[in-house]
């Protein structure tokens, strides 16, 4: 019964997501509980619990079919649903430069000091909370070795009778042999999203004044090869993630254990960001406050 309250918040996430990709017109204006993209998201989440007890399904005796992935696409459609939700509060919005017009809307801005100080307080919070738990552990005469809090929660999450949400796993093998051999929490997915989804909102707020200029001067402006911050946020996060490999793999940290995915994720990803705002000559509006950001804008 301590389930149902997850069980329901899983079909209304995926069901979230499956009427956002649906580009049926007729479908956008049902309000009906029965629509096919809710009964869709319930048959979804059924397959992602019953992957718990089965996670093989044969087929004619020759097909294996796995049920695993079901659970991880639940996973990601929270991740999405959070970092949507998230997004609008960690973008930062200025008066607009021109202050002959009587317009009282608020300008959004590039900067990234807001997102960068939430997303380091973040990571912060995973590194205490992983190695300053082990070290407390350690202090305690146990012949178990010490783990940390998250270590725990995954732990558990990975080895309960009944799946729970929020923690993307790899599982290698079929039946009754399938194994996690990797897993990765929520967190490490949802606050490395959230500059992502910056990398793309900045890309189309700077993309803007040039083709605007473009059009002024009534001839096709020569584009300027440059990384786009999408890009330099998603190198950042494959750049993080085999760091994290490397230093869990060969125990560089002194430990085999897990790790505090974020410690490696987020700094990678905001120097990848700050070398492309250095090579695009946009290192004030990017690390710059939202005022000086659009000062900036308005002397170009």
């Amino acid at each position: 019964l301590t389930s149902i309250p997850s069980m329901v918040l899983c079909v209304l996430f995926v069901a979230t997501e499956f009427r956002l990709v649906s580009t049926s017109s007729a479908t956008s204006t049902n309000t009906s509980l029965l629509r096919a993209e809710n009964i869709a998201a319930l048959l979804y989440v059924a397959g992602a619990y019953i992957a718990k007890a089965y996670p093989t399904i044969s087929i004619g005796g020759e097909w294996n079919l796995d049920l695993g992935p079901l659970q991880n696409g639940v996973n990601i459609a929270f991740a999405a649903t959070v970092v949507r939700a998230l997004s609008p509060f960690l973008i930062s919005y200025t008066s607009p430069a021109d202050t002959s017009s009587t317009s009282s809307s608020k300008v959004p801005s590039i900067s990234l000091q807001t997102m960068a100080l939430a997303l380091i307080g973040v990571t912060i919070f995973d590194g205490i909370s992983v190695f300053g738990t082990v070290a407390n552990a350690a202090t305690i005469d146990t012949a178990a070795p010490p783990t940390s809090v998250m270590e725990s929660v995954a732990t558990y999450k990975a080895s309960a009778q009944l799946w729970n949400p929020g923690l993307l796993s790899v599982v290698v093998g079929h039946n009754q042999n399938a194994k996690i051999t990797e897993a990765l929490g929520l967190g490490d997915v949802v606050f490395p999203a959230c500059l992502v989804a910056w990398g793309f909102f900045a890309d189309s707020i700077v993309g803007k004044p040039l083709d605007a200029a473009a059009e002024e001067v009534g001839e096709e402006m020569p584009k300027k090869r440059q990384i786009s911050y999408t890009t330099a946020t998603t190198a950042g996060y494959v750049i993080g993630s085999a760091a994290t490999e490397i230093v869990g793999t060969f125990s560089l940290l002194g430990s085999g254990r897990g790790l505090p995915a974020l410690i490696f994720l987020i700094p990678s990803m905001l120097i990848a960001v700050t070398a492309a705002a250095v090579s695009r000559g946009e290192l004030n509006e990017v690390w710059g406050s939202s005022d000086v950001a659009a000062e900036s804008n308005a002397s170009d």
